[in-house]
C-alpha cells in the first residue's frame, strides 16, 4: 500500500477512475460544458495523511489541447465535498472559476484549494472559454495535475 497522500480523480458519478478530462467539441468564443470530477485522497482507505496545500493545474494530453493550456483558457473551481468518515473536511464552496494551465511550480499556473483528509474528496468543476478567433481541428484532452505539500513538496498526476 502507498504511504502518504494519494490523489485520484473520479468521474461526476464517483464510480469511474479518470486519467484525463474530455470536453468534447469546443466552439470558438463560447464556454464549454462544465465538467465535474471528484478528487479523492486515498479513497476507501483510512491510513494516509492529509493532503495539505492541494494545488490544481492542467497539462495538454494531446496536440489539440496545447493552445488551451498554454493560454490558460481552462479554469477550475472547488465546490462540494465527500466525507464518508466524518473527518471534518470543509467545502471551499467557490463561486468563481480560476484560470489554470502550466507547471505546478509556477503560482500563476495553478489554483490552490483546501486540504483533503484521507478518504475524503473535493468536487472540482472545469470549463474552457476560448476567444472568437480560436480554431481547433480535434477534440482536446486535458490531464489534471495535482500537487500537495506534506512534509516536503510533492506533485503527482492524479492518474498515477
Amino acid at each position: 500500500m502507498k504511504k502518504g497522500p494519494h490523489p485520484v480523480l473520479y468521474d461526476r458519478t464517483d464510480t469511474e477512475r479518470l486519467s484525463s478530462v474530455e470536453f468534447g467539441i469546443i466552439r470558438p468564443g463560447l464556454s464549454s460544458q462544465e465538467i465535474s470530477v471528484w478528487l479523492w485522497n486515498k479513497k476507501n482507505f483510512d491510513d494516509a495523511p492529509v493532503a495539505e496545500g492541494v494545488r490544481i493545474t492542467a497539462v495538454a494530453a494531446n496536440d489539440y489541447a496545447d493552445e488551451i493550456v498554454d493560454n490558460r483558457y481552462i479554469s477550475v473551481k472547488s465546490c462540494g465535498v465527500m466525507d464518508p468518515d466524518v473527518a471534518g473536511i470543509v467545502d471551499d464552496d467557490e463561486d468563481e472559476y480560476t484560470a489554470i494551465g502550466g507547471p505546478l511550480t509556477d503560482p500563476d499556473s495553478y489554483h490552490l484549494i483546501g486540504d483533503i483528509p484521507t478518504n475524503c474528496a473535493r468536487r472540482l468543476w472545469f470549463k474552457i472559454e476560448t476567444p472568437a478567433e480560436f480554431s481547433v481541428s480535434g477534440l482536446p484532452r486535458i490531464i489534471v495535475q495535482v500537487g500537495f505539500l506534506s512534509e516536503e513538496v510533492k506533485w503527482l498526476y492524479a492518474s498515477e
